[in-house]
């Protein structure tokens, strides 16, 4: 027999690593003298080192490499060969995992800029800001405030990948890559309302038992009420209902994109909870609606 010492120089190892094999009754020195405590080894049992470190090395547990250290090298075989085949299929889902996540990425950069690109035209307008009464020249810090928001609501997009929806007029989008094509296309042009949610919403129409919360009749901008409208509580859904004539600045495409910023600005926060639709007047006359569902 060998000390610690000597065996572990023999299986070139440390003794700390054998010493914590005993304790974890994987291999057990042959004999531990009762006076010293001193472990002693025999020479054949660095073949059970060898298997225990090659075991360790292949990824197998500690229960898995107790199970098969009794076993014969036929059985060792089959189970190296049935942990190569789960180290494979492993492999394969991380490379597929790294793919996709590279595309999602790629896809999810053009969601942002295009969407960056949208806002950016379609809320460039100062006549779009001044018919909601803000100043874009001397109402900076408010300008500020809704870009910020956007900003924010921009990094939410990223976050979202294919959860992404977009509504465009009666037409429900869903998944970033059909968004992105749409926004790299060019048809949000032709949209007057786009919002993009979390989750898809089937009927962006306004339930039957939506309450009025405010109206306004045969005012002629949007900056004549704007303040008076109550403020919205989050996590509630609300509607905006305009009837305007067709010279309205509230016609331009860039407007309900403007009007739901201000909108949000009230609740520090950009989401999918407000619905926003314009139609033409039938009477001459601009009306406005606030409503809420119940």
């Amino acid at each position: 027999m060998i000390t610690i010492q000597g065996f572990a120089k023999l299986c070139n190892c440390n003794a700390q690593t054998l010493r914590y094999y005993d304790k974890i009754d994987l291999l057990k020195p042959a004999r531990v003298d009762e006076w010293t405590g001193y472990r002693y080894y025999e020479e054949k049992q660095a073949l059970l080192y060898v298997k225990i470190k090659n075991l360790q090395q292949a990824d197998f547990s500690i229960d898995e490499i107790r199970e098969l250290l009794d076993q014969s090298d036929d059985v060792l075989m089959e189970a190296f060969n049935k942990k190569i085949a789960e180290q494979e299929s492993k492999l394969a889902q991380i490379k597929k995992i790294q793919a996709s996540y590279l595309e999602e990425t790629m896809t999810m950069e053009r969601l942002v800029n295009a969407i960056s690109g949208m806002i950016e035209e379609q809320t460039g307008n100062p006549e779009i800001w001044k018919e909601c009464g803000i100043d874009p020249e001397k109402d900076t810090e408010y300008v500020a405030k809704a870009n910020a928001l956007l900003a924010d609501w921009l990094s939410q997009c990223k976050e979202l990948g294919e959860d992404v929806f977009m509504q465009m007029d009666d037409r429900l989008i869903p998944g970033a890559r059909k968004v992105t094509k749409e926004l790299e296309s060019g048809n949000w042009k032709e949209a007057q309302k786009l919002v993009l949610t979390r989750e898809s919403r089937k009927d962006e129409k306004m339930p039957e038992n939506a309450e009025v919360l405010f109206e306004r009749h045969g005012w002629e901008h949007v900056a004549d009420f704007m303040k008076e409208m109550p403020e919205i509580e989050e996590g509630r859904e609300y509607f905006f209902m305009f009837e305007v004539q067709e010279d309205s600045p509230v016609c331009e495409p860039g407007f309900t994109m403007t009007f739901l910023v201000l909108v949000a600005s009230k609740m520090e926060v950009f989401r999918g909870g407000v619905t926003c639709n314009i139609h033409l007047s039938s009477d001459g006359q601009n009306h406005f609606k606030m409503l809420r569902e119940r």
